[in-house]
């Protein structure tokens, strides 16, 4: 959808004040090559380990937060399990050749992480709770790319094309026996997904959705909504988790009198670490079922649907499944700053309803091989959805948009500039699932600062 020329961001200053914070700045990120930050169970090493920010001899530019320790505050409330987390991420990013539409767009995300440990804080052993809260504002690219997988993925979030906040997870946890943690509350999709070198949401890495996230995916899983479920696990071993969640999404709402209404989405996922050669990865099989009735043509979280409010016959039920992997390929062993490392997602579905009927993503990620930069990290992948044939068939007869398959690149350089702070440079080139539109090119940038 065209926006009015009222609702464009065309000054540059937001670019210009990007580049100013970059250049003022001094190298001192801390990210190490390991696990993505977010886990459903077993918790894996962070991707960031930074050091206390009450330390004494940090300065503005080594403490891990701008806002440091908030005069001891924060490790006092840390200490009695409380930890509150914000960043602010401004996104410039345009079209520059091809698409439906060429222009840069400007607009930003805040999350705010708030949790719980239970037994910090004097509840019982192995409680906690998990809060995210979002806050979006501005415009993107999704709507003037062209293109079936969305640019700009995070921008998709609470809600797109709108100013909103939304609290996207409120997820409760119990850990029993050390191998077992029961999860209930509303689940947050992407904070939950775990897979090296791809993304942490598209903030930290890519931005395209169909290389932060599997978007076989899509037609069933919700970006946020209700559900229960349980993992198990074993240290440094198997972890096997199953979850049922409610189809519709409620990344904006709470409507607990409707939970279930539409039906039922069942989702199991197998992890099995490996170390071949005594590297890390991981290897992730899993599939979703939904009850819910949809049609091909009905929007979904994770990519833009072309043909939406299309007449579409109606299925009920829909499945999918996928294979993710990650493996790191080289570590140096006198500084785990620098790594490189390669990762892939596939999945089949149903064809029908789901819009997408397989994909194959494949990326190639490295940190700390720039020599002083040592922070920094740098990525590139190759995407190709299947868009499925019940779609094409559908819109083959509809004026401008007759579909095909959709494939593409994401490059990107994120250039820790702080700690606290991260300056990332991203290009992404993809012919369009919509034929009418020639080979999508955008640039853009994206600055990351954590409070």
């Amino acid at each position: 959808m065209k926006k009015s020329s009222a609702d464009k961001f065309r000054d540059p200053s937001a670019v210009i004040l990007m580049l100013i914070i970059g250049a003022t700045l001094n190298p001192a990120g801390l990210r190490t090559y390991g696990e993505e930050s977010t886990s459903t169970a077993s918790a894996p090493a962070n991707e960031r380990t930074p050091a206390p920010a009450s330390a004494i001899d940090a300065t503005i530019f080594e403490r891990p937060n701008l806002t440091g320790d908030w005069l001891g505050a924060r490790d006092t409330l840390s200490s009695h399990g409380l930890t509150l987390e914000i960043s602010l991420t401004q996104f410039y990013q345009g079209v520059v050749d091809g698409g439906n539409e060429r222009d840069f767009e400007y607009g930003g995300k805040v999350d705010y992480y708030v949790n719980l440990d239970g037994g910090k804080a004097g509840l019982w052993p192995g409680f906690s709770i998990t809060t995210h809260i979002e806050t979006r504002y501005g415009n993107d690219v999704n709507e003037i790319d062209g293109m079936f997988s969305l640019a700009n993925f995070n921008m998709a979030f609470p809600k797109g094309e709108h100013a909103v906040t939304g609290v996207t997870a409120l997820k409760l946890t119990q850990r029993l026996f050390d191998h077992l943690l029961l999860i209930a509350g509303k689940i947050n999709t992407l904070d939950d997904f775990r897979l090296n070198y791809t993304g942490g949401n598209g903030l930290d890495r890519f931005m395209n959705s169909a290389v932060v996230a599997n978007v076989i995916n899509g037609r069933t899983i919700p970006y946020s909504t209700y559900g229960a479920g349980f993992a198990m696990f074993a240290d440094q071993g198997p972890e096997f988790t199953f979850l049922v969640r409610d189809p519709d999404h409620h990344p904006t709402t709470t409507d607990l009198d409707k939970l279930f209404a539409h039906g039922a989405l069942l989702t199991g996922s197998l992890r099995l670490p490996v170390a071949p050669f005594g590297l890390p990865g991981t290897q992730v099989f899993g599939g979703n079922w939904s009850s819910r009735h949809y049609t091909s043509l009905d929007p979904s979280d994770w990519e833009n649907v072309p043909g939406q409010g299309l007449p579409a016959p109606e299925e009920s039920g829909s499945w999918a499944i996928w294979y993710n992997a990650d493996q790191t390929l080289w570590i140096n062993s006198a500084n785990t700053n620098q790594w490189l490392g390669v990762f892939e997602m596939s999945g089949l579905s149903d064809g029908n309803p789901n819009s997408v009927r397989w994909n194959v993503t494949v990326g190639l990620g490295a940190g700390g091989l720039v020599p002083s930069r040592e922070h920094d990290t740098m990525g590139v992948a190759y995407f190709h959805i299947g868009v499925s044939d019940e779609v094409k068939d559908l819109l083959a007869s509809q004026p401008g948009l007759a579909q095909r398959d959709e494939q593409g690149v994401e490059l990107y350089y994120n250039a820790a500039l702080s700690p606290w702070c991260h300056l990332t440079a991203d290009l992404q080139v993809a012919q369009p699932s919509t034929k009418a539109f020639d080979t999508a090119v955008l640039a853009g940038s994206r600055l990351k600062i954590d409070f």
